[in-house]
């Protein structure tokens, strides 16, 4: 889809966002970071909206890398959860709390793009990490999967309101961990209880 070149300057550019936010980075920013003239800027995209659009598509792409990686690399589907909560971690500590409100209020199609995201490919890894749970025994098997997955993902959405957890109460590595601690909490069996409780302590 990109360039090598192309690639490394989008992750640079989703850095420099993470880092400032969204609104605050000018198109003058953008093009001093990367050493390149506005010119050359233009070239690969139309406007800072084109901009913001594909830095979200390569972001995508790995995530999509990342999740394949985490569910190879996991010894069960409880470790699988860990390894999440440990890379979103990392991300969300480097994240300016105002990116989502940027991209929900000045880049509606970029909004958009991550809830598909989120609605399509994340729920189908969701559905497939408790799916592998209770195939484990380390998840209870009486549970709806389809709507356990979609409360997760509507509930994730809600950790970045800001009306319900303003961002200089709540950190959003305290509220991405205790969100996922209470989510493991309600479907673990007893076997995935005692594996969650040696990860714990």
């Amino acid at each position: 889809m990109f360039t090598e070149q192309q690639a490394k300057w989008l992750k640079r550019v989703e850095d420099l966002f993470m880092r400032y936010g969204i609104k605050s980075i000018t198109m003058d920013d953008v093009a001093r970071e990367l050493g390149i003239s506005k010119k050359t800027l233009y070239q690969f995209v139309d406007s800072k909206d084109d901009l913001v659009n594909r830095m979200l598509e390569r972001h995508i792409e790995e995530e999509k890398e990342q999740c394949g990686q985490l569910n190879r690399k996991a010894a069960n589907a409880v470790e699988e959860m860990f390894l999440v909560i440990e890379t979103n971690n990392q991300q969300l500590a480097q994240m300016k709390a105002n990116i989502v409100y940027d991209l929900q209020k000045y880049h509606r199609d970029a909004w958009e793009k991550i809830q598909a995201f989120q609605q399509g490919f994340l729920y189908k890894i969701v559905c497939d990490n408790l799916e592998r749970g209770v195939r484990e025994g380390v998840y209870r098997s009486d549970f709806d999967v389809d709507i356990v997955a979609r409360l997760h993902i509507a509930q994730s959405f809600q950790l970045f309101d800001e009306d319900i957890f303003p961002q200089n109460a709540y950190s959003k590595e305290r509220l991405f961990r205790e969100f996922l601690m209470h989510y493991l909490y309600g479907i673990v069996s007893e076997k995935g209880l005692q594996l969650l409780k040696a990860k714990l302590f």
